[in-house]
C-alpha cells in the first residue's frame, strides 16, 4: 500500500476547462510560484480561497467528496490523529512546457507555513500525452496528468515527490492541503 489515495474523474471535465479558461483571463491575479521564499518554481500561480462548495466551477464540492473518500479508505488513520479538515486555501497553476517543479520535496518539511499539513492532494486540470505527472520517489509510483483526476497523500516525508517535464504541452493543477486543527 502506497497510501496515494486516487479518484478518477473527481472534478468534472468541463469544470477543469473552465477553471483554465479562468487561470487565463486572470493574468493579473497570476504571480510567479516560489518554493517557500528562495527559490522560484518557473510557473504561474493564483492562489484560490474557497468560500463556498460551488466557488470555482465546484471544486470545494469535488474535493469534500475526495477526502470523503480518502477516509472511508483509509477510516483507521482518523482514529490515530488529532482533527484535522481540508484548508480552504488552494494553489492553481500553470506550468509552461520544459517548465515543471524540479526539487525533490515534501508538503510538510517543517518549516513554519507548513508545519500543520498533514496530507496534501492536487488535481490534474488538463490531459497531458507526454510526460507531466508527479513522480512520487519513494513508492516508484507516477501519478498520471488526466483532467479531472484527485491524488491525496501524506505530506511528510515519507512521500518526497517532484514534477515531471512535459516538453511540449502546457500543465494546469490545482493543488492544496488538509491541515491539523489547532486545539
Amino acid at each position: 500500500m502506497n497510501y496515494i489515495h486516487y479518484v478518477k474523474a473527481l472534478y468534472p471535465q468541463q469544470s477543469c476547462q473552465n477553471l483554465i479558461k479562468w487561470f487565463n483571463d486572470n493574468k493579473n491575479l497570476q504571480h510567479e510560484g516560489r518554493q517557500g521564499d528562495h527559490q522560484s518554481l518557473n510557473n504561474k500561480e493564483i492562489g484560490l480561497h474557497l468560500k463556498q462548495s460551488e466557488d470555482f466551477y465546484g471544486l470545494g464540492t469535488a474535493l469534500k467528496k475526495g477526502v470523503k473518500n480518502f477516509n472511508l479508505n483509509y477510516s483507521h488513520i482518523n482514529k490515530h490523529l488529532f482533527t484535522w479538515k481540508l484548508d480552504l486555501f488552494m494553489q492553481l497553476m500553470k506550468y509552461q512546457p520544459n517548465q515543471y517543479y524540479k526539487t525533490i520535496h515534501c508538503e510538510n518539511d517543517g518549516s513554519p507555513g507548513c508545519s500543520r499539513r498533514v496530507f496534501a492532494w492536487q488535481i490534474f486540470l488538463n490531459d497531458i500525452k507526454s510526460g507531466g505527472g508527479t513522480k512520487f520517489i519513494h513508492q516508484k509510483f507516477t501519478a498520471q496528468p488526466i483532467a479531472g483526476d484527485f491524488y491525496m497523500w501524506p505530506a511528510g516525508s515519507t512521500h518526497l515527490h517532484q514534477g515531471v517535464n512535459a516538453p511540449q504541452e502546457e500543465k494546469y493543477l490545482v493543488t492544496g492541503w488538509c491541515s491539523f486543527i489547532n486545539p
